[in-house]
Parts: C-alpha cells; sequence; structure tokens
C-alpha cells in the first residue's frame, strides 16, 4: 500500500505542477495579448465545457475496447501538445480563432485526466486527501516557480511547462497498472438513481454555487493581483500561500474529526471571508495573507463533497457519483462562473468581481446548512 501511494501521489504531483500556469497565469496572458474580459470568460468556458461535453465519448471508448488506461494516455499527450498551440496566438492575425482551437483541443483531451485518477485512487482504498495534498503543494510551488520564470521569459512559458509535465505524467502513469475502474457506467440509469438522493442531489446544487466561485476566483486572481502590484511575481507568491493552506488542510482535517457537512460549510465560510477581503481591502500583506484561508476553505471543501459523493452512493456507482459531482454540480458551476466573470470584470473592474463572489458565496453558505436541518445519526453523507 505504501508503494501504490507514493506512485499516485506523484501522478498528482506530476499533473498538478504541470497545470498551474494554465490556470494561475492563463487570463494574464490573453490579457497581455488584447482579449476582453468577456473573451477570457468565453474562453474559460470552453476550456471547461468542453471536457464535460468529451467526458462521456471518452467513456464509451474506453468501455467499448477496454482502453480505460489506453485512453488515459492519449489524453495525456494529445492535451500537451494542444498546449502548443497557445504560443501562437500572437503571431497570427486570426488571434481568437485559434485560442478557440487551442483551448477546445485541451480541454477535450485533458477530460478523461483527473476522474480516472481520482475513482483510481479510491478504488484502491487510499486516503484521497493525504494524496490531493501532494498535488496542492506541487501546485502552489510550481505557480512560485512559474510566477518568476515568466518574468524572465514571458507569458508562453506556461504552455511549455504543461506541455513537458504531460510528458512526465505520461512516463508515470505507464508504470501503474490498469485501473479497475469503470469509466463508463449507464449515466442514464445511474444518474437518476442517484440524483433520486435528496442529499445528493443538493450537493449538486451546493457544486454548482461554489464551483461559479472558486472559478472565477482562480481565472482573474492573476489580472487582480497584477493590477494591485504591477507584476506577476506576487501572483506566483499568492498561489503558493494559497496552496500550501490548501494542503495543510488536506492533510490536518483528517485528524480534527469535523464531520462532511460541517467540513463543507467552513470550506465554504473561508471562501466568504476571502472575497470578502479582496473586495474590500485590497492591501498587498493581506491580500497575501489570506490566500492561506482561501486554500484551506478550498480543502474542506473538496474533501467534504467527495466524502460525502463516495457515501451517499452505492458501491457500483462509485465511479458515476465522483462523474456527477465534477460535472453536473462542480463542472456547469464553473462554466457559469467563466462566462459572468469575464462580463463583470468588463463592467465592474476585477476588483469589484470579489464583491460579487462574497455576495455568491454568502447563498453558498446558506444552502449548505441545510445539511444541518434534521441531522440523522446514521446518515450516510455525515
Amino acid at each position: 500500500m505504501v508503494n501504490t501511494k507514493h506512485r499516485y501521489q506523484f501522478v498528482f504531483l506530476a499533473y498538478f505542477a504541470a497545470a498551474n500556469g494554465l490556470v494561475t497565469f492563463r487570463n494574464a496572458y490573453f490579457q497581455e495579448i488584447g482579449l476582453s474580459g468577456g473573451e477570457m470568460g468565453f474562453l474559460g468556458a470552453l476550456l471547461i465545457g468542453g471536457g464535460l461535453l468529451a467526458q462521456p465519448l471518452w467513456g464509451m471508448v474506453a468501455d467499448t475496447f477496454n482502453a480505460t488506461k489506453q485512453v488515459l494516455l492519449i489524453g495525456i499527450v494529445m492535451s500537451g501538445l494542444a498546449a502548443l498551440l497557445f504560443p501562437l496566438a500572437d503571431t497570427v492575425t486570426w488571434t481568437l480563432q485559434l485560442l478557440i482551437v487551442a483551448t477546445l483541443s485541451v480541454s477535450v483531451f485533458r477530460a478523461p485526466i483527473v476522474p480516472v485518477i481520482t475513482s483510481m485512487v479510491l478504488s484502491e482504498g487510499i486516503e484521497y486527501g493525504h494524496v490531493r495534498a501532494v498535488g496542492s503543494l506541487a501546485f502552489g510551488i510550481g505557480s512560485f516557480i512559474v510566477g518568476w520564470v515568466i518574468t524572465v521569459t514571458g507569458l508562453t512559458a506556461i504552455f511549455y511547462v504543461y506541455a513537458l509535465g504531460m510528458g512526465v505524467l505520461f512516463v508515470t502513469v505507464l508504470r501503474i497498472d490498469d485501473p479497475s475502474a469503470d469509466m463508463s457506467p449507464d449515466l442514464r440509469r445511474d444518474a437518476l438513481s442517484l440524483l433520486g438522493n435528496r442529499q445528493f442531489a443538493l450537493l449538486l446544487v451546493v457544486g454548482i454555487i461554489v464551483g461559479s466561485v472558486i472559478s472565477a476566483d482562480a481565472a482573474f486572481l492573476s489580472v487582480y493581483m497584477l493590477e494591485l502590484t504591477g507584476s506577476d511575481d506576487l501572483t506566483g507568491i499568492a498561489w503558493l500561500v494559497k496552496t500550501v493552506g490548501e494542503a495543510s488542510l488536506f492533510v490536518a482535517v483528517t485528524a480534527i474529526g469535523f464531520d462532511n457537512r460541517t467540513l463543507l460549510s467552513m470550506g465554504i465560510l473561508g471562501s466568504l471571508v476571502t472575497y470578502a477581503v479582496l473586495g474590500l481591502a485590497p492591501a498587498t500583506p493581506l491580500v497575501i495573507g489570506v490566500m492561506f484561508l482561501s486554500g484551506g476553505g478550498l480543502a474542506m471543501f473538496l474533501l467534504a463533497a467527495v466524502r460525502m459523493t463516495h457515501n451517499f452512493a452505492p458501491a457500483a456507482l462509485a465511479t458515476t457519483g465522483q462523474a456527477l459531482l465534477a460535472s453536473v454540480g462542480m463542472g456547469i458551476g464553473r462554466v457559469l462562473g467563466q462566462l459572468a466573470s469575464g462580463q463583470l470584470v468588463d463592467f465592474a473592474g476585477v476588483v469589484a468581481l470579489y464583491h460579487y463572489l462574497a455576495v455568491v458565496a454568502v447563498f453558498a453558505l446558506a444552502v449548505s446548512l441545510v445539511f444541518h436541518v434534521n441531522r440523522r445519526p446514521a446518515s450516510t453523507g455525515s
């Protein structure tokens, strides 16, 4: 078990170290080449939405040909190659069209990566928080390093880092046994079965709301930091602090003993406080400091949501549950967050965006408190 756990920890390390620049500095690059907030939001929505639509198709291919690992490897290679299209955008006259093609290509091919790896970890009985914490640290340290690198080489470096990281991930996954998790359950039947569970349906609603604010924050934090400080250096530091908080809570929460409902609400509260600080008191030291709370809140929310989904879903539907959480819940929310945040940045500015995010987070917190009403000691989601 120790060797298997370490192997999956390295998989998470490789993926999140590679993906950090694409997530944290993508919109800074788009802003540099002249895109509006609305265009950034549109591309962000494509990056998420394309993957949501592609995931069932990947599942059908994996199921038909019994080729889950092969699908995973294809996704890794092709998403890495597709990322190399982005640096060409400022060398052509049809910039937006090329960015649309590049974004959809990355989105479609990276779609199976995280769901399959997460299911593999859960199916092995490994503590998810301990594995995910490594990915969080890799993301934060990678963001700090990339923030320094792009000041020397330029923002296009984020796409080369992603491509290189996918190469490392490919070699790593090759050495892992074929996953036992089914990538292509009968979603029509299984999804309806799960959605009949009122608690799971409520969790999806919370996921949509929280997914929208988390997505908007992640997409525009680099733009916010650039406006606040005039430099990309502190963006990397902000993400490092955020992911140290995330990793710390992923590990610590397993020893704290809070039930999942409490963790869910506490996680949303952490995000709410963060958005309030960023919107109302944009002083650099305070912004950097509150990033630890932001990361901790995200860790508590994600850990609670993954555990609750795993508990709500029967063993035969474990993969379906995680897929629905990632797509119908967090996925739809992230698409909506990208589209709305881009428009809000154009309308009110990136600092004011966090006023809106704080208000939405208040609503999410209120909805999450429904889980605390009429709590049953034997409830599977506790």
